[in-house]
Parts: structure tokens; C-alpha cells; sequence
């Protein structure tokens, strides 16, 4: 439905109906909440979202429409089998992301804390909500690409490897691709680590160019996209769309606010911002990054114009700095789990197991939307989300 449609509608396009509106089901589109439009006049698919979700659900799309057609299925790429790919596919790269942030953060800390850090990390914040019910939106795609991005760049600080350069390039692409905003956090996050200067210190132009063509590769299904609906290679989709309160931007609403707050549903992730001081004392130009990241990603999203992000579990724009938030968190947790004192150890876990509890139950009560017509006040209404019966 709505955006998730929009996302996904490259592939049974591509695969099924040659890009042509007029062979799609009838009316699909307002049917999965016009998240994309079948526009009848000039017999084309717009959407406005990127192709990167789309690209890396596809080997599960696939597999969905064989089963589809061995089974005598309905295979029109919407029935209930591409459905359960979709979820297959947003947990395999839960999975994945949480594989290699694991790898990441034992450099850091050890693999009991990292193993609490990440299990809770998962079931106290809206991660869970955009992995299992919503997982055809972009932000588990993108958490799986900056894990992947720490790890490599981890590793490339230790080897100054080719592989590993080479790697980046590829998955800075896929991240762009997939969500284009992240952008900024992909320059960002080069320093946390090394200077810029040591990144391409030493690299041939040979590797430069291996570098820009897997780039240009890797971006030509968004290119082709691009030129297919407007005749350019370069557009900007949302146009009638933007950041209107520049200079105004709604920071407590987004962080605090009862309808979509990020830290109302996630409240395990304050845990994430107090470990930038702990993180701090050893590593100060990474805490002082991820700080910014943080900041940048929050004043985004509170300068756009529908800064609660619509029916939103949670504030979804930053299931995609977890990664990096990943960081300061498992520190501070670490600070609290191998503390000597019992009563800090005690602390940390009730406040660990009533975050979960929150998100869990919020998760399970939640209809997928804040109601719009109402008497009661945003507390009462959160108040009966976290009181009311599980669904």
C-alpha cells in the first residue's frame, strides 16, 4: 500500500508488464493506495520513489513468481506469494545488516554486550515495526546498507585494501539508490574513522575509475528510469514537495512529539545519545560525527514538509542512522553492563527490558495510523495504545 507500492511497482513493471500501464490490472494502483499511478494517456508507470528497493527485493520477487506460476497461483506480481517476499526479503536483510553490524562493533566492545546491544536495539525500537509489518518501505534496505558500510569502512581504516575501496564505492551507490537523502551521512561518515585525505590517499586512477563505473552501473536502472519518464537522466521526483520549514524546523515533534515521535515509541535510543559520552572519552572526532549525523538527520526531517512522515510508526527516517547510532549505544551500554556496581547493572537492565516492553506493545496495539478525528488529548490517545489489548 501507498509508498511501499510505489517502491516496489519497478518490478512487476520490468518483469510482467513491459512498463506499459495499459497491461496492468485494472485500477491496481488506486487498489494498493496510489503509491505509484498508471497514467492511461501516455501508457506509462510513475512513480516517484527510487529504484533501489525494488532492486534488491527482486531475486525475491522472482523466486515469488516462479512459485506463482509452478503452483497455478495467481502470478500478476500482487498476489499474497509476492506479498510474503516482500517480508522475506526485508527480514533476510535484517538479518544481514545485523550480521555484519555485529562484526563492526566488536571492535569495540564485547560479544555478550554486542549481542544484548543488537537484540535489544531491534525489539526496543521501531526497527521491529519497519522489519516485520512494514518492510517495503526503504529503511531496513538502508539499515543493511550503512551496516555494511561501517563494517567495510572499518576494515578499509585497518587495510587501506582496494577490495575494500572498491566495496565502498558500491555500497555508497546502493545506498544512494535506494534513499537518496543519505547522502549526506555517506561524506559524513568517512571521517569517522580516518581523514578524508587517507581515504583516497594512494589510489590510482585506475581504481577511480573501477570506482565511478561500478557507481554509474549500479545507478543505470534509475537513469533508465529517469529518461523513460521525463526524457532526462537527472530529475527531481517530489516536485511539488519540500523543506518549507527551513527555518522553522519542528524538532520537538519529530523527537518528542505523541504522534510519530522518534523517542516516544524508541525510547531505548536515548541510551544511544547518552553514549556519545561515554563514546567521547576514547573516541572523540566518531562521537562528535555520529553527533552530527543525529543532528543533520533530525533538522531533515523537522525542515520537511510533513515532518511526522504520515502514518508512521515511530519517526521511520531514523531506522536508517541506527547503524551509526548503533555505536554510542552499545559503548554506553557496555559503561553500564560491566560496571562493578550491582545497582548500575540492575538499572540498566530494567531500563533495557521496559523500552522493549513500550515498543512491543505499542507495536501490537498500534492501527498503522494516529487517528485524525478525535476528542482525546496525543497523550491519551498514546496512553490507550500502550494500555489497550493487543490485536
Amino acid at each position: 500500500m501507498s509508498d511501499k507500492a510505489g517502491y516496489y511497482v519497478y518490478l512487476p513493471a520490468l518483469f510482467l508488464y513491459e512498463f506499459k500501464s495499459s497491461k496492468f490490472p485494472t485500477k491496481v494502483d488506486s487498489l494498493t493506495g496510489d503509491g505509484f499511478q498508471l497514467n492511461l494517456k501516455d501508457n506509462k508507470v510513475h512513480s516517484k520513489y527510487p529504484v533501489g528497493v525494488a532492486v534488491l527485493v527482486s531475486p525475491f520477487f522472482i523466486l515469488a513468481h516462479v512459485y506463482s506460476v509452478l503452483t497455478d497461483k495467481v502470478a500478476d506480481g500482487f498476489s499474497i506469494p509476492y506479498q510474503n517476499a516482500i517480508d522475506i526479503a526485508g527480514v533476510f536483510y535484517l538479518l544481514l545488516g545485523l550480521y555484519f553490524l555485529n562484526k563492526f562493533l566488536l571492535n569495540y566492545c564485547s560479544q555478550k554486550v554486542v549481542i544484548v546491544s543488537l537484540a535489544s536495539l531491534f525489539l526496543g525500537s521501531n526497527l521491529y515495526y519497519y522489519t516485520i509489518f512494514e518492510g517495503g518501505y526503504s529503511h531496513v534496505y538502508t539499515f543493511f546498507l550503512f551496516s555494511i558500510w561501517l563494517y567495510n569502512l572499518k576494515a578499509f581504516e585497518k587495510t587501506k585494501g582496494t577490495k575494500y575501496w572498491l566495496q565502498l564505492f558500491a555500497i555508497a551507490s546502493f545506498i544512494i539508490l535506494v534513499r537518496q537523502i543519505n547522502l549526506a551521512f555517506i561524506f559524513l561518515s568517512i571521517g569517522l574513522f580516518s581523514s578524508p585525505q587517507s581515504f583516497y590517499a594512494g589510489k590510482t586512477a585506475k581504481d577511480w575509475l573501477k570506482g565511478l563505473g561500478m557507481a554509474i552501473a549500479i545507478f543505470t536502472p534509475q537513469l533508465f528510469y529517469n529518461i523513460y519518464l521525463t526524457q532526462t537522466p537527472f530529475t527531481y521526483s517530489y516536485q511539488n514537495e519540500g523543506f518549507i520549514y527551513w527555518l522553522n524546523p519542528k524538532w520537538i515533534e519529530v523527537l518528542f512529539g505523541f504522534e510519530n515521535g522518534w523517542l516516544i515509541t524508541s525510547p531505548v535510543l536515548i541510551l544511544s545519545i547518552t553514549g556519545l559520552i561515554f563514546l567521547y572519552k576514547n573516541h572523540k572526532k566518531s562521537a562528535l560525527i555520529i553527533l552530527l549525523i543525529t543532528l543533520i538527520c533530525t533538522y531533515i526531517y523537522a525542515s520537511w514538509w510533513a515532518y511526522k512522515l504520515g502514518c508512521s510508526f515511530g519517526h521511520r527516517g531514523f531506522v536508517d542512522i541506527y547503524p551509526f547510532l548503533s555505536l554510542p549505544y552499545t559503548v554506553g551500554l557496555s559503561y553500564f553492563l560491566l560496571h562493578k556496581k550491582s545497582f548500575l547493572k540492575i538499572l540498566i537492565t530494567i531500563v533495557l527490558f521496559t523500552g522493549v516492553f513500550l515498543n512491543l506493545k505499542y507495536t501490537y496495539t498500534y492501527d498503522s495510523c494516529w487517528p485524525i478525528s478525535t476528542e482525546l488529548s496525543d497523550f491519551e490517545i498514546y496512553w490507550h495504545f500502550i494500555s489497550s489489548p493487543t490485536k
